[in-house]
């Protein structure tokens, strides 16, 4: 029995593409397969249940335990619409060690474990690869991702149905009595990452900022401080000071501190709380408080330039969310502001060639 795996996103296009799927070879192992990254809108979960249950298919739910916020704080870096990396740690690599190497991370569980028709927690050798297909959610719009996902995902077969079978992915919904996740309605380009994806643009934040204000304004707080961090632990006295931990060391050390004890810096774990579950510490509020008139601050040299480095770290390129914020509530006129920048992470497909350990 052939296995047919669909790196469902919990978005539209993933959910036709599964549906062609189960269509087209009702008696082959399906799954769906999820990444999850612990930032996603309530109303996703509800949709990739619904959709599981009526196509009756297994969902497989894989993900490292932690969030953007976090991973951004832990590699000391504000992932932006230049550099997301979010997607790459918290999602491609998670997919690739299980898929290629059988490596299962530190979050799984199955939902509706019971359509599962043979396990796909075998062997990683060339008869896994040669009787497994991969499936992705991409239609004609974004072609441009299809060569690096062949070349990614090799030696699997890879197939792509919503460029070459599919012509109306709306069609699903009414045939599987699914409802679209409400970031679709609320004007969001996908429904991934609570419509907060730092890789966006103008015309993304703006949406969030009216359609979720609260979630902008706390997003916003993310920015100041994940960014303030990133510059404040590279800073040529701290480094001499202290030992800049890798990721996976930083990781270890949270889940479990006293089997991994580390000395971290004096402002980790308050920005890492504050990654986790938004617990501002009097320090935190300091910062975010007084943001607008120590932003220019040095922070050190540019290593090419040697120019010194004044401007805060953004999710936008020369726009931060608060420069923003305060020119909507100055009421400035949105054409102002590129409201076609959308942008968008391109979550597991948007890279180049990818390496995993």
């Amino acid at each position: 029995m052939k296995n047919r795996i669909i790196k469902f996103s919990g978005g539209n296009s993933s959910f036709a593409v599964a549906a062609w799927v189960k269509e087209n070879y009702p008696d082959d192992n399906i799954v769906l397969y999820f990444n999850d990254v612990m930032w996603e809108d309530a109303d996703l979960y509800r949709f990739n249940l619904d959709v599981s249950k009526q196509l009756q298919l297994p969902l497989l739910v894989q993900g490292r335990g932690i969030n953007p916020p976090q991973l951004m704080v832990l590699k000391a870096f504000l992932a932006n619409n230049r550099a997301g990396f979010c997607s790459q740690e918290l999602k491609i690599k998670v997919a690739q060690r299980f898929l290629k190497k059988g490596i299962v991370p530190e979050l799984e569980y199955w939902v509706n474990g019971k359509y599962l028709k043979q396990s796909i927690h075998v062997e990683r050798n060339d008869e896994f690869f040669a009787n497994t297909t991969l499936y992705f959610g991409i239609g004609w719009e974004e072609m441009h991702r299809e060569k690096s996902i062949y070349e990614n995902w090799q030696p699997f077969d890879v197939q792509f149905p919503l460029i070459m079978e599919i012509d109306d992915r709306k069609q699903y919904f009414d045939r599987y009595n699914v409802t679209e996740g409400r970031l679709y309605k609320e004007g969001f380009a996908h429904n991934n990452c609570g419509g907060r994806c730092v890789k966006a643009g103008q015309g993304h934040f703006h949406n969030l900022s009216i359609k979720r204000e609260q979630d902008f304004i706390k997003l916003m707080e993310q920015e100041i401080i994940i960014g303030w961090y990133a510059r404040y632990v590279r800073q040529p006295t701290f480094k001499k000071i202290y030992k800049r931990y890798t990721f996976d060391e930083l990781l270890a050390h949270v889940r479990n501190p006293e089997d991994f004890p580390l000395e971290v810096d004096p402002m980790f774990k308050d920005v890492y709380q504050f990654a986790t579950d938004g617990t501002k510490t009097a320090k935190l509020q300091h910062i975010i408080d007084t943001h607008r008139f120590t932003k220019n601050n040095i922070f050190g040299q540019l290593k090419q330039s040697k120019k010194d480095i004044k401007e805060p770290l953004s999710f936008m390129k020369n726009l931060t969310l608060e420069e923003y914020w305060r020119s909507m509530k100055a009421q400035l006129s949105i054409f102002d502001f590129d409201m076609q920048d959308i942008g968008g992470c391109g979550c597991s497909v948007d890279y180049g060639t990818c390496t995993i350990d």
